[in-house]
């Protein structure tokens, strides 16, 4: 019989021990089938996909050819339009997209597109159900299998999730990659074995390539992995997979960069910002100039303005022609420096730009997850079952996955910060259930020894 400290020995096909026959497949199955009919209900009830601003580009772009250096290095990050080349199906032009009456309380409107409709949802329910699988697969007790299958399946209907997959924008896909990501770093942690860190691999590869902070978070993974290997992780045959992950991450956000600078998909969130928080603040504007920022009286006039505002101005109007000169040789370097050397206000100053409830919700989830985390290192846990640390790692990189996006954009942060405030009730429960399903395990455990041992230490069996 398999002992079930045994974590790092699981086979692939022993990912799902916890559905034996003796355990309760049919209750599973019953869950499973409730889920599916959840999301066919909900699904039936939309009356198609919802058109953003932004979406039009999206279905524009992933009309060019693989072979068109565009599509990869294009003002939207290339994976998503790969995803609508291969299911996106609204004709945008012929369907007078830029001439539609919007519903402007939701900036949009209705259009027809099931191929991206089925599409999005059915990979965010494929997403979710390899989450709960994979959390399921690595519990320790049957109670503790049933709710981490349960929670995630549970979690796909919460509205922050699920009213994405009926939106054309680059969201449901992103958070639905980060599932994967997710299940498949619990697993590799859990067994070791190659096919799941090749998994990790590919997931990663497809996050990274959705969103350019994604990408950004995949380094901050590298670094705490190679922390973790500095400290504790002591088998070069250990290190090996790990080192080769970490550079793999690197190499992820390399590529995401030279994408992002290629197409120019930072310059706008760039003229967002300078046009609500750098121009309205003289003292900001000072920074900038003696940075070498050209300063001149068409460029304070689009203080407090979007980039998009007075007929795209910080692109089109010809007195800024310096400044855009500028913009590309020197703003995104001189940005950096400058929330570097303002490091109190750029540490603060999201803490402001979010609603008091976001940032709340963020604090007093990172600060019980830590606690959790305490009690998990006190028992040696992290350190014998390293999947742990998966959700651990979720929760405390979503401040600074937060600070990147309000930092990065000064439109649509709510949006925009999506994941990272998925990243902590996801986190946060998976690590609860893990401890939970732990502690039980350790009590039924020393329950036996006991009953085993007996009061005499000669084999007795106790009794009640």
């Amino acid at each position: 019989m398999m002992d079930p400290n045994r974590g790092h020995s699981l086979s692939c096909q022993a990912i799902i021990k916890g559905f034996r026959p003796d355990s309760r497949l049919a209750l599973y199955g019953f869950i499973y089938v409730c889920f599916l009919l959840g999301h066919v209900i909900v699904l039936k009830s939309i009356g198609g996909v919802w058109i953003y601003y932004d979406s039009g580009e999206y279905y524009k772009l992933a009309r060019l050819p693989l072979a068109d250096g565009q599509f990869w290095g294009a003002v939207r990050p290339p994976v998503i339009l790969l995803f609508y080349k291969l299911l996106g199906g609204y004709d945008y032009e012929a369907d007078g997209y830029y001439y539609k009456t919007w519903d402007w309380d939701r900036n949009g409107f209705h259009a027809d597109d099931p191929g991206l409709l089925l599409g999005q949802t059915t990979f965010s329910l494929a997403a979710f159900s390899f989450l709960a699988l994979a959390c399921a697969g690595t519990a320790r007790t049957e109670k503790g299998r049933l709710f981490l299958f349960v929670f995630p399946l549970l979690f796909s209907f919460i509205p922050r999730v699920a009213r994405w997959n009926f939106i054309a924008l680059s969201e449901s896909l992103s958070v639905s990659l980060f599932v994967v990501f997710t299940g498949a770093w619990i697993l590799f942690l859990s067994t070791r074995r190659l096919p799941w860190l090749a998994g990790v691999a590919a997931a990663a590869l497809l996050w990274g390539g959705a969103r350019d902070t994604n990408a950004y978070v995949l380094v901050m993974i590298a670094g705490i992995v190679t922390i973790a290997m500095v400290v504790s992780i002591k088998s070069s045959a250990a290190r090996i997979p790990m080192t080769a992950l970490c550079i793999w991450f690197i190499g992820i956000f390399t590529l995401s960069n030279y994408s992002a600078e290629a197409g120019g998909r930072w310059i706008f969130p760039f003229y967002n910002v300078m046009g609500k928080r750098i121009l309205p603040v003289a003292e900001h504007v000072s920074w900038f100039a003696n940075h070498g920022m050209p300063i001149n009286p068409e460029l304070l006039e689009q203080s407090g303005k979007w980039a998009s505002d007075d007929g795209w101005a910080f692109f089109n109007e010809p007195r800024l022609e310096e400044f855009r000169d500028w913009t590309l040789d020197h703003g995104k370097s001189t940005y950096v420096k400058f929330l570097i050397f303002h490091f109190t206000h750029s540490m603060t100053a999201p803490v402001f730009g979010f609603s008091d409830k976001r940032v709340g919700f963020l604090l007093i989830g990172n600060g019980l997850t830590i606690c959790l985390a305490f009690v998990s290192w006190r028992r040696r846990w992290l350190h014998r079952f390293p999947h742990l640390a998966v959700p651990l790692i979720m929760v405390l990189l979503s401040v600074p996955h937060a600070w990147l996006v309000w930092h990065g954009d000064a439109m649509e942060t709510d949006r925009h910060s999506l994941t990272a405030f998925i990243q902590v009730p996801l986190g946060f429960m998976l690590l609860l259930l893990y401890v939970l399903d732990r502690i039980v395990h350790e009590r039924v455990r020393d329950g036996r020894s006991r009953s085993v041992i007996g009061p005499a230490g000669r084999g007795a069996t106790l009794r009640p």
